[in-house]
């Protein structure tokens, strides 16, 4: 028991501090039957979503919501990887149960339907989810601002809504509100990353780089294995018409995404589900993100008048997404 209990706490410390590589090897060594318990699954999907490696996060969910389709913790950050995906009859059917389940006393059944409107592009009614949220975290933890986890140490709570009430006005492009709901869930949780890139996000359409680029390296600093936040300082170079510097930047996460491994560990049966189940992409190179990348990639090629280069890279991308309007 006491190798369980340390074993266990170990996997959550480097979940929580977002060391996906310490974390899935963590994981690995766990028993078989905690590695596929629900509490297992889920922090294996939280692993690869911080990650970024969104399809194997979306399958370790996936089935951790089959095994207890009534739970509700971590379901949040389960919603939150549909909306990135895309996925809206599946999100719609997890809020849907969420709020059946826990209507007056899930927290995250609410942020999982601020998903679902804001996925819908509904934001007002997004927001009203999310207050919604706040207020429920706040009445169970006696009105204090202190960070709600759960028992795996999931940064999901009170830091987390207002970080997406601030990403909802982002998208109403109501920046001031946006940067006091930031700021509000750094001061509750200093290492909530996605609140330090919501602000270089809301300094950048600002038109101020280089604050958009300190706040942009906080957040990587916090979670230096996500491939995907480095794409920000892509974003900033090109602000500032560095278009060379910028190249470099989306050339590394192409490669970051290229050399990723899936995230598979040995004698897990649901990661061996993974293999098995031909819906699934295992490989980052086939993330979703990876199209983005590579179109920005050719942008800066074509700014560069590297045309040749470009022309591969496009014909490349019409391969992998031809219904995708931007590339012809």
């Amino acid at each position: 028991i006491h190798q369980l209990f340390k074993r266990s706490a170990l996997a959550c410390i480097h979940m929580s501090s977002y060391r996906a590589t310490q974390g899935l090897l963590a994981y690995s060594e766990l028993p078989y039957e905690q590695q596929n318990s629900a509490w297992g699954l889920c922090m294996l999907g939280r692993i690869c979503f911080e990650a970024g490696r969104y399809p194997e996060a979306a399958q370790a969910f996936g089935e951790a919501h089959r095994m207890a389709p009534y739970r509700v913790r971590d379901m949040d950050t389960y919603s939150t990887l549909l909306w990135h995906t895309k996925h809206e009859e599946a999100l719609a059917q997890l809020a849907h149960k969420m709020v059946s389940v826990g209507r007056n006393t899930s927290p995250e059944a609410w942020i999982a339907v601020a998903n679902c409107f804001s996925l819908d592009g509904d934001h007002a009614s997004a927001l009203k989810s999310l207050t919604r949220s706040i207020q429920m975290y706040k009445s169970s933890h006696c009105g204090t601002t202190s960070v709600p986890r759960n028992d795996a140490g999931g940064t999901g709570g009170l830091a987390y809504a207002h970080t997406l009430i601030g990403h909802e006005n982002v998208a109403l492009d109501e920046l001031d509100r946006a940067q006091r709901a930031f700021r509000t869930a750094i001061r509750i949780d200093p290492r909530h990353y996605n609140a330090w890139y919501g602000l270089g996000v809301s300094y950048l359409r600002l038109g101020k780089p280089d604050l958009a680029e300190y706040h942009f390296k906080r957040a990587l600093a916090l979670n230096s294995q996500n491939p995907l936040l480095l794409q920000s300082s892509g974003a900033v170079h090109e602000y500032r018409k560095d278009y060379v510097q910028a190249l470099r930047v989306y050339e590394r996460v192409e490669q970051m995404l290229n050399d990723g491994a899936p995230a598979r560990t040995p004698g897990s049966a649901a990661c061996d589900a993974l293999v098995t189940d031909s819906t699934v992409i295992l490989s980052l190179r086939l993330h979703h993100a990876m199209n983005f990348v590579m179109f920005k990639r050719a942008r800066m090629l074509v700014v560069l008048e590297k045309f040749g280069e470009a022309s591969r890279v496009l014909e490349q991308l019409m391969r992998r997404c031809p219904r995708e309007f931007n590339v012809p």
